[in-house]
């Protein structure tokens, strides 16, 4: 792939590897987020580029909830990448979700994902984007030291807390400025500098520059409320500035050093090159300092969450431009001294030229990202024609016959309340969570000893419980009509118990599982019957393993809601619109919808445009055969290679989360977060009413349409 992409091979190089973590699906700019905090990334790719790492690390994705999506996937990732990080470290990987793990931080990239099988998209992507950006070198000119000595000052004393936040604070602003304005810059770490810093005079060919081992900085910024200053810190700046280095310093000049009070930075200011600057005006006079001819420029009224990074290689420079917005497309111009532009492209590893206009020094690039839409572009040393933006007509071919609609697997009614007996106590209609916490503490234990925890050697699955430890627990649910033929109940571990329906005995069928090895299925319909039904489960002892957790009912079958919970319905024909709203509130494994297309005669190229759905991830297929996904806007498929002259049927296969299924479903849960505590809210007085249940819309909203350039 990387020969493929022009790219040497190179070793990558050992460890240690910076690294990070990022947490959740919530984009937040402010100095305690996590997606969206710009500056702890930046904080990363610095120590990267001055300590010349090739490979950076970041752990993602966590605590982002099961309802994370390839779009979200794509939109956290290429965030990350373009500010630094050319590894991701997916969180994480259940070996199993029976019990508590389910509801550790989640999502799973594991096969208890509706999408596991289609998640070869995203890792083949990023991939191909880490090999991009994990090559070449990230060159900037611009220091700005972190003002963390400053905040330290303030730290042990809580009455002085609101001075060190304001200081995060401002500096944060000061970053997020930066990257709005697209200045290219690396951050300052004192004890780094105080390790690696040095002073180079100036040459015949440049000014003199503060080192940072590998990376010269010809200007360094001392950003607002920068109060303090290490010893070596100082002398850096004094060799610095004598030697005509330029310093902008956005504040008062720091009036401590080591802590202490002290001159000598007073001193330093003295000097000319030493230049006072307004924090709002600092983006645009860095900009100004530029002298390699590259710039981006935004169009009017762009409302997009623009990034880039660019990187220097041995024929040219590679340039990422990512849109980080979920909502605003982002436009500009990119203004460079190249001689010719190609576009990579990270999803097949293919290359293709990219429309450029000649300027007098060089090139001009007009760009267009949707939102949360990533350009790779390869400005060239080597000369190259202008490459003129084609304007195809787009022709829509009509749909032969009606759109046809099926699930792709069986509908879930998840049982989450439970009637629960143990130690001579009766507790009805208690969530799940909850009774298991009552199971432990009935037996000696402060609770669940797996919820949210570590086991050190076998301190856990080695103590006994008592032999009297039996306990008994009853599911209930209700059939209106008629009772699906193929019912059954999916019951985690069930080789842990003796479990009936309405009074009769039934057991786990050999081998047979339901999203997780460890999640028996049993078959209802011979004993199941239209009205309520009961499903008890009765342990001898209680163990470590009798965790008890919520039960699934599974079928070919509708929900509709009643005043607690759902009732089993006749499955209706679905149709276009949301899954919940369509007797399927809690169903994940997918919706094909299928649309046949006569062509008489191939000409020209062809896409396939899905213009509303929302899902995980939606997969192309025609007459059968694997088209492409559909990951991120613009919503469309080429399908030009897999259509034959005559009629074709098209399929949209629109795959959900686990998040209808497992929730959180209670206590008004956020979508992009989902920590162990969210799981543990419930009402205390049995299941709420179905309706109140928080569910997600997924589905395909308006039909597909075909169209042809010719």
């Amino acid at each position: 792939m990387a020969a493929r992409w022009g790219l040497p091979y190179t070793a990558i190089s050992p460890p240690p590897w910076p690294a990070i973590d990022n947490l959740m699906n919530l984009y937040g700019e402010d100095v305690n987020g996590q997606f969206g905090n710009a500056r702890t990334v930046k904080e990363l790719s610095s120590v990267a580029n001055q300590l010349g790492r090739q490979r950076t690390l970041c752990e993602a994705y966590g605590a982002g909830g099961w309802d994370l999506r390839f779009e979200d996937m794509k939109r956290i990732g290429d965030w990350l990448v373009v500010l630094g990080v050319n590894t991701l470290d997916e969180h994480l990987s259940y070996i199993t979700i029976r019990g508590t793990r389910k509801r550790d931080h989640p999502q799973s990239f594991s096969y208890h994902a509706p999408w596991w099988n289609d998640y070869h998209v995203m890792a083949d992507y990023f991939t191909r984007l880490s090999a991009a950006t994990s090559h070449g070198q990230q060159i900037n000119r611009i220091l700005v030291l972190q003002p963390t000595t400053a905040a330290w000052m303030y730290q042990p004393d809580p009455s002085a807390r609101a001075a060190m936040n304001e200081i995060g604070r401002q500096f944060q602003d000061l970053s997020n400025a930066l990257e709005r304005a697209q200045v290219e810059y690396d951050i300052g770490c004192e004890d780094i500098m105080a390790r690696h810093g040095s002073v180079s005079a100036a040459s015949a060919t440049s000014g003199p520059s503060l080192d940072v081992a590998r990376r010269r900085y010809h200007t360094v910024v001392l950003p607002p409320r920068t109060e303090n200053l290490n010893s070596p810190t100082v002398k850096l700046l004094e060799q610095y500035v004598a030697a005509g280095g330029r310093v902008l310093c956005c504040g008062e000049t720091p009036e401590r050093v080591d802590g202490g009070n002290s001159d000598r930075v007073k001193h330093v200011a003295g000097n000319p090159s030493w230049q006072p600057v307004e924090a709002a005006q600092l983006p645009q006079k860095l900009l100004e300092f530029s002298t390699d001819g590259f710039a981006i420029r935004r169009a009017d009224g762009d409302q997009g969450i623009l990034f880039h990074m660019r990187r220097t290689l041995d024929d040219g420079e590679l340039l990422l431009l990512v849109n980080t917005s979920i909502e605003q497309p982002s436009a500009g111009a990119v203004h460079s001294r190249a001689q010719g532009v190609e576009q990579w492209l990270p999803q097949t590893g293919g290359v293709q030229p990219y429309p450029f206009a000649k300027s007098s020094d060089g090139v001009q690039v007009a760009f267009e990202l949707p939102p949360c839409g990533s350009l790779l572009l390869f400005l060239a040393n080597q000369t190259q024609a202008a490459v003129a933006r084609a304007q195809p007509q787009a022709k829509t071919v009509p749909p032969a016959v009606p759109m046809a609609v099926r699930r792709a697997g069986p509908n879930v009614l998840p049982l989450d309340f439970v009637d629960i007996t143990a130690g001579g106590e009766s507790k009805p209609g208690t969530y799940c969570y909850h009774a298991t916490q009552f199971l432990f503490q009935k037996f000696g234990w402060e609770k669940n000893p797996w919820d949210h925890a570590v086991q050190f050697r076998d301190e856990i699955i080695s103590k006994p419980f008592p032999a009297d430890s039996h306990f008994e627990a009853t599911y209930r649910f209700r059939i209106a009509e008629r009772v699906p033929g193929d019912l059954e109940i999916v019951i985690e571990r069930p080789d842990l118990y003796a479990i009936q329906c309405n009074g009769r005995p039934v057991q786990a069928q050999s081998d047979a599982w339901w999203l997780d090895r460890a999640f028996g299925r049993i078959r209802l319909a011979d004993v199941a019957v239209v009205g309520d039904n009961t499903v008890v489960l009765k342990a001898s002892q209680m163990t470590v393993f009798h965790e008890l957790e919520s039960a699934f009912v599974i079928g070919d079958f509708g929900l509709a809601a009643q005043d607690a919970g759902w009732s089993i319905i006749p499955a209706a024909p679905l149709q276009l619109g949301p899954w919940n709203e369509q007797g399927l509130p809690c169903y994940a494994a997918g919706v094909v919808y299928e649309q046949a297309f006569d062509i008489p005669q191939l000409t020209g190229r062809y896409v396939l445009r899905v213009p509303a759905w929302y899902g995980s991830v939606a997969e192309v297929l025609v007459d059968g055969r694997p088209a492409g996904h559909l990951v991120s806007r613009p919503w469309e498929v080429d399908v030009t290679d897999r259509l034959q002259a005559g009629r074709n049927l098209i399929q949209v296969r629109i795959v959900g989360t686990l998040k209808n299924t497992l929730g959180p479903h209670h206590g008004k849960p956020v979508l992009g977060k989902a920590w162990p505590w969210d799981f543990r809210q419930a009402p205390p007085s049995g299941p709420p009413p179905g309706a109140s249940y928080h569910t997600v819309g997924y589905g395909m909203f308006e039909p597909p349409v075909l169209v042809s350039d010719q």
